[in-house]
């Protein structure tokens, strides 16, 4: 498998990761919401997913130049974030998987960072990134279908 192919692969997913939440955001911003404590809630977790978002985007830029620290300061911020309170939004057995897959991978990949394993750091990547999409896509089309 080339360098070039795995970083094309990583950027590929990474935009669709972004395009998701993206779209995710702006959809969610059409329908009303019935108090102003859920827009609240609401807001406080579109700004925790967006460090989320800026956390991947330093892991892939880390990627792309070979930087190990970049990518370890990036998987420690999504590592340490899916410990939080926040992080559980749900206490669905099947998002508490995702949830506990994406932490798993999230910490693979500072240990690749930490022993200077690009390569391993690069399928790490994809790994957590295929976590956050598959997570992503249960949440829209299962969690919030299930919502009054």
């Amino acid at each position: 498998m080339s360098r070039s192919w795995i970083v094309g692969s990583l950027i590929s997913l990474s935009l669709i990761c972004a395009g998701s939440l993206v779209f995710h955001s702006a959809s969610a911003d059409d329908e009303p919401k019935p108090a102003a404590k859920a827009k609240s809630v609401d807001q406080e977790l579109r700004a925790f997913m967006r460090k989320k978002l800026e956390a991947s985007t330093k892991i892939l830029e880390g990627l792309a130049l070979e930087d190990v620290d970049l990518i370890q300061e990036g998987a420690t911020t999504l590592a340490e974030m899916s410990e939080a309170e926040k992080w559980r939004v749900s206490k669905d057995v099947m998002y508490r998987q995702f949830s506990g897959e994406f932490a798993r991978t999230a910490r693979q990949l500072v240990d690749a960072a930490k022993d200077k394993n690009v390569d391993r750091a690069a399928l790490r990547w994809m790994d957590t990134t295929m976590s956050c999409i598959e997570c992503h896509r249960f949440v829209r089309n299962e969690l919030v279908v299930e919502q009054p």
